[in-house]
This record gives C-alpha cells, structure tokens and sequence, in this order.
C-alpha cells in the first residue's frame, strides 16, 4: 500500500503534499529544516507491518502514534521500521537536507548535484505500508553482467529482461516460504562491448530531486537512443530502480558511480559514507545491465589508497557471483594520475578524464593507453565536453529559479561556477537588439561543437585498447552548456549529427606522420588531415567495430561549394578497395587514397565500409611558393617562421610586442595575450563581412584546427604598447559560461598605417597541427588573405 497522500510543514503550518515530494521554492534553498511530514492510516488487517521509505533526503526521524520508531540517514538507500502494534496509526517523519550545518556537503555522500545547482530535501521517492519485509540482501542478488579479457570487455548475453525489484523481493519470499522458484535462466553466451556512453548529473529542475517519472525516463531513453549511445553514466547519483528496468528493457547498459566526490577528510564521516556506498551495492548489485561500478569521482588528496581498496574489495565482495564479480570495478573515476593524491590505485579497468584543446587529443589519449602496464581496458569515463551558446534571451524571459540573483531561491552554496545570475541582467544577449545575433552565435557555436566532437571520438576509435567512452553531458545545467538536450529538454543535436562515430562501426581518418627535423633530430610531427596543398592528397582511412565486420572500402572524393547549401558539383575520384574483415572490438586500417588534385576549393571525402558511412570537408590551397612571402620582412625573436624567407619592404611580419610598419602582421605567443583554450567553452564572433567574405573561414572549423592558438588578445597590453592606435575587432571570443569577450584578431590603425594583430598561429605546431608554415595549408592561405587585405586597404 503506497502512502501518497500528506501534509508537510515547513514551520508555518501544513500544506498538503504528493509523495514523491522535495520542498522548492516555498521555503530558501538553504534552508536545512526539519521539515514536518504527516499522515494517517487505518491498520489493514491483523499481523505484523512494515513502513518502508525508498528515499529521503538527508536524515528521517519517524514517529508513529507519538513514539520515535526509527532514524535514518543516507540519501539513496531504502530503509523500512516495523509499525507498532495500532488499530490506526498517525505517522510523522522529520526530515532534514544535507547541504546544511547539521550535515554539511562534503561531510555526507552528496553527489554532485549541489555542485550544479544545491542540495534538495524531502522524501522524495514513494512510501509503503507493506506486510511483509524483505532484507536488502533479499532483494538484490547479483548476476553476471561484464567482465575484462585483457583490454576488452565482454558482456553476458541473457535471455529474460531483468526482475523488478518487487519480483525479486517476491522471489526471495518464495524461497523462504519453501516454495517452488523457476531457476534463472543461464547465459546464453558472451558478446563483445564496447561503450558509447553519456553522462548524466540527474539535473531534474523540472521537479528538484533525483526521481523522474516514467514518462520523463522513457522520453530520456527514446532521446539516448536516437542519438546512438548504448550506456548511461549515472554520474555521483544513484537512479531509481525503475529508470534501470526501462534501461534494460530498451537493451541499454548502466555505469552507476557512487556519489563520493571531494569528500572530507574526516576518518568518522568517511566510515559513514562508506556505509551507505555498501547499502547502495546491496540494493542494486541485481540489476543485470550495470557493466560499470565506479567507488567515486575525481579523487584526491582527502582519500587515501588504503580507504579505496578497502572499498573497492568490499564492493568487489558484494557483487561476488561463482563465476567472479558481476561488474568491472574501479575505486576512483578519473585516476590519481590525473587528479592528485596517493597513486596507488585498484580495479579492474583504466579511467580516465581527458579535457583538453581539440589538436592535443591524438597525444594526450596516447599517453593514456597501457603500453608495459598491465593489459586492462581503458575507458573514458567522462570527456569531450563542449559548452555552446545557450538562448540567454529565452532564459531571460522566463526567469527560472536557477538563474535567479535572489540568495532564497539560487544561493551560491559550495558552487565554484556561478555566473548566469550576475551575466543575464547585462549581457548583450539576453537584450532584444541582438537577437540575430544571438541566433548566429548559437547555430556557429552548434557547428564548432559537432567539428569538435567528431575529431575527437574519430580519435577514440582508433585506439583499440580504448574500451569505451562516456561523453559530457546529456543536459544542460546552470553550471554548463554542454548537454546533448538543452535547457528546454529538447534534442540539440540531430541523429546524423553523432552517427559517424557513435554507432557500432566508425570510420576515422589515421593521422600520416611527418616529423620534422629540428636542431639536429626529428620531432613528432603530421599531416594536416583536412587541408592540403594542390597536387598529391594522400588518406589512410581505418574502421572499429564492435561487432565482426566484413567488407570493402568504398570511397568518394567530391568537389563541393562550401558556401550557401554546400552542393556537389563534381565527382573528382573514386575507388573500391579488397574486401577484408575487421574483428570485433578492433580498429585497422581499412585502405588507403592517393588522389591528384589540382583546383583550389572545398571538397568532401566520403568513405563507406560494413555499413558504415562517414564523411569530412577538405581544402585544396594554391601550392607554396619558396619566395611568395620575400617581399615581406621578418622580425621573428621567437623562431616560429624559421621556414620562411623574406627580406623586402613590402610590409612586416613580426612575433616582437611594440614592432610595428606601415603594412604589418602581429603574431603574439606570450606578451600582449592572455591564455586561454580556443575550442573549449568558446563561441566565436567573425565581425566585418568585408574582411571574411572572401576566406570561407566562417564556421569552417577543420581549417582553425592547424592555426590553433593558446591565448587571446590582451586589449589593455596592446592599447600601452601602441598607443594612438585604433583597434577593430575581426574574431571575437566569448567564453560561453562567463560571457566575457577577448579579441583573437583585430585590426589596428593610426594615420595610413594598419596591422593584423593575432595570437592565431599559421606556423601551427600545438599537438597534432603541423609544424611550420610551409607545412600548414591552412597557415599560408591566412597570411596570403592578410597580405591581400593589407595591400588593397592602403
């Protein structure tokens, strides 16, 4: 029998409320309570009966007829007290929220969501009367889900959906009773898995806790799926049993990360928390679509390697089956190697969180793959998040409470992000005049993020030993834009979007090496994939699959107009390469292209293989010329454009602060910039039409990814270094949190003399961007475009 139906009392009298129910905005957010909840009931019939609690936040103190029953505390675990022996009985429960004095955040399993928004108190998933109980033991045997051979993961392969939690409660019942039960089917076998996962923080605003209701869950999982993920990281927070159930129904898997993230360090409060992470286990350990179990996230300093083993063995033990343990299991998501603290570490597979500028994936994944060490699987536990420009006039306009500058509805609380409250009242944005604008930048920065994103995971996939990624995120939150749905719940991505490396089979394009030779010995060096000089354009193209796949390399090489709606007008080349087969959970080269190209202009490669179909823009640039920069003198303190030659008078290209000419180009690397990533959290401006028009650049973002810089323009060292001059912003970034603005390229003026100033470089070099400008197609072609706008706006 659920109890639905009570009062809740906050200190002003009682007002009637549903369970599930958490307390919002009719009291501050700091508020801590207690908050009073009541009802009453008439006994059922005789003999013994139990009141069980499927979640409350923080801490319950029940009462029934006057009398303390029982307490409670743990966010996430159920709990259940024998009713006292009453013809009726009048139940009161007074609940307290972590967050507060009484349970600060870091001294109790919080999860992460107080870090996104606050913490949340109230009971806020059902209560029932039920006459008998069922030990939490009872109702969660675990089963066998995955398990690692050497870098692999396999998964058992079941031929019934998974039990509910009630039918495996009823099932436990049975068995004491003495009663027949139907054994569980065995597995049919094992498959090959790989993740494509998607992280979640379980940021509801919607209804201010962690228990959806079907309808939203069933929503989340048509959304998931359309988007071609397999797996749901539920980040710091334990979902309801029945989000899990309609996960496995839908054949998705699970990745449940405790919720321990930067907790004290405190040995009591510690105990405690591990405590309730065992609780956890126990009531969870049975659902059979759980591949991951991760002890916490991003540990450090406050955790020592002796209380993560302790934990991972106990977790390890409690997921114990006879053919070892249900689940793969690591004691800290994100690795000490990457966040500090004691660099002993233990589980059964490799985690960890690269993020980083989108040129030095290729090297930084490298330095993450096993090499010596012992033959796990790495996994990407969360990564490659992109923030893009949210529609600040929208939530402008409806003012949500989670934006809001009122301390009683949005206190800052242990948040160390918190800009959209002071950023909406001033912002430019979220004023009418700039709509278009605004538009602009959200369809721009949409463009950069799928660039992003397809670069990267492309990356993923061809590192075998990778098992697997979990993206961030899947919605936006007051903290971040870089959800797959947005702040409106709604898709922000197409399917097609994430199709080319987000299925079971990817096609990457495999990086060509070209090392330079510098000072006396090479260097790591490569091609620039996407943009080429005219003449010999050479591809190797490799494909990952999951599953066993034959096939042949097909493949197109077309000339398009990379402007407008971007048509085909041409076929250039075309090949069928052997037929071959590709194992499971493998990545290699498939074949390879080598095609004469002599026209300048945007082409599209198009490659197909088991069933799989991926596509990537190319430029063709006009090939260099040994002396085409000699009229231009060099003034290079820093070395960068040692490849060049050039000596005349036509104008200046210079790496030296306070130089300057009468036609001159301005290459900051350290002095005048101020650093900051350009492809994380970044949305771009490009202002004067004149002046881009003629380059295609706008949103073209393969041909950035060469000129890749690490800082923006500091206007306030330009303005003291020439003074007089006037300064005109060309490419304007705007971090996409905190809204503040930094030129990356302006043009400066005084009398007839004019500069480009930027801290882009077309000399390249940054990870796998190549390295000096007679190696960079994209890099000349951008000097080339500035010599031409400085000579025809003399």
């Amino acid at each position: 029998m659920k109890l639905t139906q009570w009062n809740v009392d906050y200190g002003s009298g009682p007002q009637a409320v549903t369970i599930p129910h958490a307390w919002r905005q009719e009291v501050p957010v700091t508020w801590e309570g207690p908050a009073i909840y009541r009802t009453s009931l008439d006994r059922p019939s005789v003999g013994p009966y139990f009141l069980r609690f499927e979640g409350v936040s923080y801490a319950a103190s029940v009462w029934v007829n006057g009398a303390e029953i029982g307490t409670h505390e743990g966010l996430w675990d159920a709990f259940e007290f024998e009713l006292p022996d009453a013809a009726r009985w009048d139940i009161e429960v007074r609940v307290i929220k972590n967050g507060g004095p009484t349970y600060p955040v870091r001294e109790v399993a919080s999860g992460f969501i107080p870090f996104v928004y606050h913490t949340f108190g109230g009971i806020y998933k059902p209560v029932s009367v039920v006459p008998e109980i069922v030990p939490s033991e009872g109702r969660a045997e675990a089963r066998r889900v995955a398990w690692a051979e050497g870098t692999q993961v396999w998964v058992a392969d079941r031929s019934r959906p998974t039990p509910s939690v009630e039918d495996a409660a009823n099932e436990w019942l049975r068995r004491r009773r003495g009663e027949e039960v139907e054994p569980k089917p065995a597995n049919l076998g094992a498959r090959p898995f790989y993740a494509r996962g998607v992280l979640t923080w379980g940021w509801y605003p919607e209804v201010g806790h962690h228990n959806p209701d079907d309808a939203t869950i069933l929503r989340e999982i048509a959304q998931v799926q359309r988007l071609g993920f397999n797996l749901v990281k539920f980040c710091l927070w334990v979902p309801p049993h029945r989000y899990l159930e309609l996960l496995h129904d839908a054949g998705l898997y699970a990745w449940i990360e405790l919720p321990l993230w930067d907790p004290t360090s405190d040995p009591d409060a510690q105990r405690r928390m591990a405590d309730e992470l065992e609780r956890i286990v126990i009531q969870y350990r049975h659902h059979p679509n759980v591949v991951y179990w991760t002890v916490g996230c991003e540990l450090h300093e406050t955790t020592t390697a002796r209380y993560r083993q302790e934990l991972t063995d106990r977790i390890r033990e409690l997921l114990h089956t006879p053919d070892g343990p249900a689940a793969l299991v690591k004691d800290n998501s994100g690795s000490a190697e990457m966040y500090g603290g004691d660099l002993r570490e233990y589980g059964d597979f490799y985690d960890f969180h690269p993020y980083c500028e989108t040129p030095l994936y290729p090297e930084v994944l490298d330095s993450l793959l096993p090499g010596p060490r012992p033959a796990m699987p790495v996994v990407l536990g969360e990564f490659n998040d992109i923030d893009v420009h949210r529609d600040l006039a929208r939530i402008s306009q409806e003012q949500p409470y989670w934006i809001s500058q009122d301390p009683a509805l949005n206190d800052q609380g242990v948040r160390w992000q918190h800009d959209l409250p002071g950023v909406l009242p001033v912002n430019r944005f979220a004023v009418e005049p700039e709509e278009s604008r605004s538009a602009a930048l959200m369809a721009s920065s949409k463009t950069k993020a799928i660039f992003i994103r397809k670069f990267v995971q492309e990356q993923v996939r061809a590192r075998q030993d990778i098992a697997g990624y979990v993206v961030t995120g899947w919605r936006d939150t007051p903290i971040s834009s870089a959800g797959m749905i947005d702040d409106w719940d709604q898709l922000r991505y197409a399917p097609e979007d994430l199709a080319p490396w987000n299925g079971p089979t990817c096609l990457f394009p495999i990086l060509v090496r070209r090392p330079p030779w510098v000072r006396g010995g090479n260097r790591p060096g490569w091609r620039d994939p996407f943009n080429h000089f005219a003449g010999r354009v050479f591809w190797r193209i490799g494909a990952h699959a999951e599953e066993q796949v034959e096939g042949s390399l097909e493949w197109d090489f077309l000339h398009y107009t990379w402007d407008g709606d971007r048509r085909p007008v041409g076929r250039v080349a075309f090949g069928t390469d052997e037929e071959l087969e590709l194992a499971s959970l493998t990545s290699r080269e498939i074949g390879q292209l080598s095609v004469d190209v002599e026209r300048p202009g945007g082409y599209l490669l198009r490659a197909r293989f088991g069933g799989a179909e991926n596509t990537w823009p190319l430029w063709i640039v006009a090939p260099f010329q040994p002396d085409e920069f000699a009229e231009w003198s060099l003034d290079d303190p820093r070395g960068v454009f040692d490849d060049l030659k050039g000596s005349g008078e036509g104008g200046l290209i210079t790496t030296r602060l306070g130089a300057s000419a009468e036609r001159a180009m301005l290459f900051l690397l350290d002095e005048g910039t101020r650093p900051m990533p350009f492809w994380r959290e970044a949305a771009y401006e490009f202002r004067n039409d004149r002046f881009w028009e003629p380059t295609g650049l706008r949103d073209a973002w393969a041909r950035w990814l060469p000129m890749t810089p690490e800082a923006a323009l500091d206007m306030g060292q330009l303005a003291v270094a020439y003074p007089g001059w006037e300064f005109e912003t060309l490419m304007n970034r705007i971090d996409v949190r905190t809204y503040a603005e930094h030129p990356i390229l302006v043009r400066a003026q005084r009398g007839t003399s004019e500069m480009l100033v930027t801290t882009l470089r077309p000399f390249g070099g940054l990870g796998v961007s190549p390295r000096g400008v007679t190696r960079n197609p994209s890099g000349v072609e951008l000097l080339r475009h500035n010599i031409r706008w400085l000579t025809a706006t003399r």
